[in-house]
């Protein structure tokens, strides 16, 4: 069985780590939300093309696993996936509103808009390497060099 030592970040989080992890929370809140969701959000005319697309469970699940994925991986070195899967989830987001604006559901471009620049700013930040980690020398405690 391969050891996942060293591919956890035990000392710091880093920036990285750190969106995933507001990554994971965005995308348990929207899992959340289509999954258990509210009259109000029942009323909109954008969920009600979502149901139409997939049941709002199975959007619910989507999201969710996105976020289990980000959530683990914002403790590992190795993180590519969690970036491709938050990344590629909200570009897909953003291209089922764009499908329902062609459809005609009215201001849902908005939306599309707002998700795709998200992706963009997910996509930017999964190029960006972490700050390495500082190595501190230990403390002589005396005695001969």
């Amino acid at each position: 069985m391969p050891s996942i030592k060293g591919r956890i970040r035990i000392t710091r989080l880093g920036h990285r780590g750190e969106l995933l992890l507001a990554l994971a929370l965005l995308d348990f809140a929207q899992c959340y939300r289509l999954t258990w969701p509210s009259k109000e959000t029942l009323a909109s005319t954008t969920t009600q093309f979502l149901a139409n697309v997939l049941p709002l469970q199975v959007w619910g699940v989507i999201w969710g696993l996105v976020g289990v994925v980000c959530l683990a991986q914002a403790f590992m070195r190795t993180d590519r996936y969690a970036f491709a899967a938050a990344s590629g989830l909200k570009v897909g987001w953003a291209l089922v509103h764009i499908a329902a604006w062609v459809w005609g559901v009215p201001q849902v471009w908005w939306s599309a808009a707002i998700w795709l620049a998200f992706a963009r700013l997910v996509h930017v930040i999964a190029k960006v390497p972490n700050q390495p980690e500082l190595v501190v020398p230990p403390i002589p405690t005396g005695g001969a060099p």
